[in-house]
Formats: C-alpha cells, structure tokens, sequence
C-alpha cells in the first residue's frame, strides 16, 4: 500500500494504492482515524483510483471515517474505485452507505456544490 496526503484548508485528499490487506491495513486505520479524529478535517476524499484490494477491516475503517465525520457535520467521501473494489462496496452494500463520486473532481466539487453530491 502506498497513500500520499495531500491538504487543503480542512479538506484532505488520500490517494491510496496497492492492497489494503492484513499487512497493511492496521497502517491504514491508524491513518483514517488520525485525520478524523475532532479538530482536524470537515472534509475528507479517500482517492482509490489506484486501489486493487481492500479488506473488511478496511471497509470498516472507511465507516468508521465516515460516522466520524459525520458527528461533526463533516463528509467522508471515495472517488475513483475501479474494477475489483467497486465490486465489493456494491456487493457488500457499502456504495449504499459511503459517499462514492466517479472523480476526485467530482467529490471535491461536491463540496462547494453540496446539493450537487450525486453522480
């Protein structure tokens, strides 16, 4: 797994890529809760363009993200999840939970069209 953070004001992007799997996703967690932890970020966009694999414990850390935010009138968002990836949330019914956006530029235009929050 590979993640490069990139901020913008209260806003993060997270391109993640590779596997989060049992190697890496204990990295992964510590990541998400970190920058979802009070104070932080109103904002986060989890860019999986590059994203193979993810495990359970990493779906469950993307809620975990997500419910974060959310108590703090924040959004988690994914953008870009291709192929395998996008499989699992739509099979494991997390596209009916997670914000999911077709595009970074989508999700992050999200944000200052927030009515707008559908692709």
């Amino acid at each position: 797994m590979r993640v490069e953070e990139i901020q913008s004001g209260s806003t993060l992007v997270m391109v993640v890529s590779g596997r989060v799997d049992l190697s890496t996703v204990a990295e992964f967690e510590t990541r998400l809760a970190g920058w979802t932890r009070p104070g932080t970020l109103s904002a986060m966009v989890l860019d999986m363009t590059d994203l193979t694999y993810v495990a359970s414990r990493g779906l469950r850390a993307m809620l975990q993200a997500t419910r974060a935010l959310a108590r703090r009138s924040g959004r988690f968002m994914l953008c870009a999840p291709a192929g395998h990836v996008r499989a699992l949330l739509n099979m494991t019914g997390f596209d009916q939970v997670l914000e999911i956006h077709d595009t970074r530029a989508a999700a992050l235009s999200s944000l200052e069209h927030p009515a707008d929050n559908e692709d």
